[in-house]
């Protein structure tokens, strides 16, 4: 019995993602960032701070578009850059205090949405979900390194 091209597991993958990013853009929108901003400011400690080397393969962000995102932070004061103690050539990204602010705002929306799920979905059905993605990413890892190798 053949499927359909849209009943594979990774156009799944792909249209709920979208859905739910443009459902976070559109959150995010109204407060003036993006998804991207938002994901950039949740890897950031806020307390410390970050290099944005250890941020880039959280998000799987390329080098060009991780500097339009840190541009973009910079410009509406979200964060800001600082020379490394040891190696002024390193900087370290730290959240302003209206930077703080954002990251909460994305916490709490991605705490909500998740709790909403649970609700809907149920806490069993949520862990086994993530059961099942962990398999999937290790995967498609592993597959990936047979074939770049």
């Amino acid at each position: 019995m053949s499927r359909k091209h849209t009943e594979t597991v990774d156009s799944k993958l792909k249209t709920a993602w979208h859905v739910v990013s443009r459902m976070y853009n559109a959150e995010a929108a109204l407060h003036d960032a993006t998804i991207t901003m938002a994901h950039f400011l949740l890897n950031v400690d806020s307390h410390e701070g970050s290099y944005a080397s250890d941020i880039a393969p959280e998000l799987g962000m390329e080098s060009t578009s991780l500097s339009r995102t840190i541009q973009s932070l910079e410009g509406k004061k979200f964060i800001r850059r600082v020379a490394d103690k040891n190696d002024r050539r390193r900087m370290k990204i730290m959240l302003t205090e209206s930077g703080k602010v954002q990251k909460d705002l994305a916490k709490n929306t991605v705490r909500n949405f998740n709790h909403l799920l649970e609700i809907k979905i149920g806490k069993k059905r949520i862990t086994d979900f993530f059961k099942v993605i962990d398999e999937i990413t290790e995967l498609a890892d592993e597959r990936n390194k047979l074939i770049k190798y």
